[in-house]
């Protein structure tokens, strides 16, 4: 495969908005107050942004867009669930 190969693969633009994700998420974590004043309106993102990585990991690198749509949407509604989940907690304490 070539170089121009590998740019177009779809697991290589999810890579790019991983590193990118993450970075976000960084900026925000890190005290940087860049983004968003409020600590717990950047904490609520950097939850938010974390589930969506981990729908995109699932997704394109555990091959769940491949995968029979029961197993998708289970893993796409635990995701989603475990998300809103973590955010009530966080924002009742």
């Amino acid at each position: 495969m070539s170089t121009t190969t590998y740019v177009r693969l779809p697991a290589t633009t999810v890579w790019a908005v991983l590193l990118a994700a993450t970075l976000v998420t960084w900026t925000l974590g890190a005290g940087h107050a860049v983004l968003v004043n409020n600590a717990s309106v950047a904490t609520v993102f950097v939850i938010l942004i974390a589930f969506i990585k981990v729908d995109l990991v699932g997704r394109y690198f555990m091959e769940l867009n491949k995968a029979p749509r029961r197993l998708a949407l289970l893993f796409h509604g635990w995701s989603l669930i475990t998300a809103s989940t973590v955010i009530g907690i966080y924002l009742l304490i």
